[in-house]
């Protein structure tokens, strides 16, 4: 029964993630204010599901550190090839583009679908040791949907698209910070 809560928490707070950022992506800026929703569900139920069990495998092998850091970096890579092949948001695909910006936009995916893996396991471990960063991260979080949102509702016409996409991108992006303080956390725990 244990377990069964844990892994709805799981899914819950890595749906709760995805679902207020992909409102803004795929409700807000397409216009498609409840066409959003079931692809949501179809594309980070199994994503949840498959690093769930990739954490799960970790988590038996290597150092809770070291199972944090890979979990990380495989979370952002399958939803980056997620990204680049199902749904063509390649670097390829527009070899004109600025290599600076689509550097930045690569790396801003990459962090969305690590943030929606690696919200749940740092949010849900509960243990004093890490409740600074947790807190911290937990406020941070809130701050930048709230951004997310304040900025996209408050930008009129054709910037809202870029504004909207560079404070999703900021906010991800700055996730990794607490990332990091939390897998040096769990390393200098051991």
């Amino acid at each position: 029964m244990r377990t069964v809560k844990r892994s709805l928490n799981f899914f819950g707070v890595g749906l709760l993630v995805a679902g207020l950022e992909e409102f803004i992506t795929q409700g807000v800026l397409k216009k498609t204010y409840g066409g959003w929703i079931i692809p949501t569900i179809v594309a980070f139920v199994p994503f949840l599901a498959i690093v769930g069990l990739i954490g799960w495998f970790l988590s038996k092998r290597l150092s809770e550190a070291g199972a944090s850091l890979i979990y990380y970096l495989s979370s952002g890579s399958i939803g980056l090839l997620a990204e680049w092949f199902l749904m063509g948001l390649s670097p390829w695909k527009d070899p004109n583009a600025p290599f600076l910006l689509m550097l930045g936009f690569q790396l801003g995916m990459f962090s969305f679908w690590g943030s929606v893996a690696f919200a749940p396991r740092l949010l849900l471990d509960r243990r004093e040791t890490v409740s600074r960063v947790r807190r911290s991260y937990a406020n941070s979080l809130l701050f930048g949907m709230a951004a997310i949102y304040g900025v996209t509702f408050a930008v009129p016409g054709k910037a809202q698209f870029v504004a909207s996409i560079v404070s999703v991108l900021a906010t991800f992006l700055g996730l990794n910070f607490f990332y990091c303080r939390y897998i040096k956390l769990l390393n200098n725990c051991r």
